[in-house]
């Protein structure tokens, strides 16, 4: 398989179509099909479904895709040696997160020592966060991990978040002092996607109890969740980084059940060492909340 194939290949597989692939890699469409032909022929196989409105990839294409991942990564890798001889003048950085606190001062320190590389920061749920690490979509997260795995390299980053409970300031718990959980299930609850670290810890403060909630909203992100409290739809548990806008909500602890989550700035094992993002790792490590205490 040549490189020209691999690429090929892997352009189709994203787009979904010969016609989009071609025009991502500014050749013709004639051109990516031949390449696709010639390489399912040459080794007897069946890379694509062919359909009316595209392709899919069939179960040989899926596992040629994983290697090619792989053999893409050992490229970019390359690419970032050569940067680090230049100082990491140049390169890309991808880093994902929960949220934008934590990510924020550390991509600001590490911009400062290394002004060239490119950064993008994406956001989704640890979840997410970590399937993109695995699908070497991203180069480093910044999530929450309750167990170990096995593939991550984890630089723990924030120890013992507790969940609390936010709500508008008007609400009329702004005089207590702590919520109870069956307080909580009186309320109209905002609430975070299945898949999220968050969304888990809620529905484990919720379970301490058997009263249902009076209602459930679901909001696919952190902030979203802050913003509907703000707008006084319901009442939300969150996990507290201490950054929780005051002037928004109110925030208090749970008096009957106490959640904590940790959070690690995570990449694959086999990448720990890429040249970009031990610097990342480096710079985290001094950015650590409890760093000299």
């Amino acid at each position: 398989m040549t490189p020209t194939q691999a690429r090929t290949f892997h352009a189709v597989a994203a787009a979904g179509s010969f016609t989009a692939a071609a025009k991502a890699l500014y050749v013709s469409q004639p051109t990516v099909t031949t390449q696709i032909k010639d390489l399912e022929q040459y080794y007897d196989v069946e890379l694509f479904f062919r359909r009316a409105r595209g392709v899919t990839l069939t179960p040989t294409g899926h596992e040629l895709l994983e290697i090619v991942r792989r053999i893409d990564a050992s490229q970019k890798e390359a690419v970032e040696f050569l940067g680090a001889v230049k100082g990491l003048q140049t390169g890309h950085l991808r880093v994902g997160a929960y949220a934008a606190s934590d990510v924020m001062t550390i991509v600001a320190a590490f911009s400062r020592k290394y002004p060239g590389p490119d950064i993008t920061v994406t956001f989704a749920n640890s979840y997410i966060l970590q399937e993109q690490l695995l699908d070497h979509e991203l180069d480093v997260g910044i999530l929450s991990q309750r167990e170990p795995v096995g593939k991550f390299y984890s630089l723990p980053f924030r120890m013992h978040t507790h969940q609390v409970v936010i709500f508008h300031p008007h609400h009329d718990w702004h005089k207590q002092r702590s919520i109870t959980v069956s307080e909580l299930c009186e309320e109209i609850i905002i609430i975070r996607e299945p898949s999220s670290e968050a969304r888990r810890a809620t529905e484990h403060v919720l379970s301490q109890v058997s009263t249902t909630p009076k209602k459930i909203i679901q909001v696919s992100s952190r902030a979203g969740v802050m913003a509907a409290v703000a707008q006084g739809l319901g009442v939300s548990t969150i996990f507290d980084e201490g950054i929780i806008p005051a002037e928004a909500v109110t925030k208090r602890p749970i008096e009957d059940a106490e959640v904590n989550t940790s959070i690690s700035v995570a990449c694959l094992k086999e990448r720990k060492d890429s040249r970009i993002i031990a610097a990342f790792l480096e710079i985290a490590e001094q950015c650590l909340p409890n760093r000299g205490a």
